[in-house]
């Protein structure tokens, strides 16, 4: 399946890029929900990113992401979601906490959390409840593709497929091209497999994030 494929095989398409957010929903979308069928959903996710870097948030921007821009103008992006902030400098790990539970950064589990082992604060059975378990029991086919070491592992655990990597390096192979292509052969299975059941998709990119590197073309555009 190639990445024309890729667009059309969507139903609603998520765009979560670094947690700005949006209440724009596209009319295929809308549709879809109004006569009672499930849409597929695509939710994107990256780290250190600002919004105003997309031109989906700033008409002005000089990167040149024409599926990144295809993706928001066909489904819905976030403009009003702000991130609580961490226990520490970094946010990334909270982030995809509170996505993944929809909880604030103080009822979360994490090592750095005060009151992780607080059960008042963060129920001992929170896995049920997270982003892929609630789509699991929907009906949903569950997909993740994502950085490992800065995610919530029982949350994780309760997609039914699972991809992780710890790579983060300046290629297609160790960078976040390697995310788009399991995405990519996950709806390739689909398809060869007739799967006709709505999926949900989470798909992290591994950049931008330390350590600061890129592909040897894209840094002679951009740096």
């Amino acid at each position: 399946m190639n990445r024309r494929q890729f667009l059309k095989n969507l139903g609603v398409s998520v765009a979560a890029l670094s947690l700005p957010g949006c209440n724009m929903l596209s009319q295929k979308g809308l549709g879809a929900a109004l006569n009672g069928k499930r849409p597929n959903i695509l939710f994107i996710i990256a780290d250190d990113q600002s919004p105003f870097d997309l031109k989906m948030y700033n008409r002005d921007s000089i990167l040149d992401m024409p599926v990144l821009d295809e993706l928001a103008s066909e489904g819905m992006v976030f403009d009003g979601a702000y991130h609580m902030g961490s226990w520490s400098g970094a946010v990334c790990t909270p982030s995809r906490h509170m996505v993944m539970t929809g909880r604030s950064v103080w009822h979360i589990p994490g090592g750095g959390n005060p009151n992780a082992g607080n059960p008042e604060m963060v129920p001992a059975g929170l896995p049920e409840n997270t982003m892929a378990a609630i789509f699991n029991r929907a009906g949903y086919a569950t997909m993740r593709t994502c950085k490992k070491g800065n995610s919530y592992k029982a949350a994780n655990e309760k997609f039914t497929v699972c991809h992780e990597s710890t790579q983060r390096g300046g290629t297609d192979d160790t960078g976040s091209a390697w995310h788009a292509e399991q995405v990519l052969n996950y709806l390739s299975d689909r398809q060869a497999n007739n799967n006709s059941d709505p999926f949900m998709i989470y798909y992290g990119f591994s950049h931008p994030h330390d350590p600061r590197n890129g592909k040897i073309d894209l840094l002679a555009k951009y740096g």
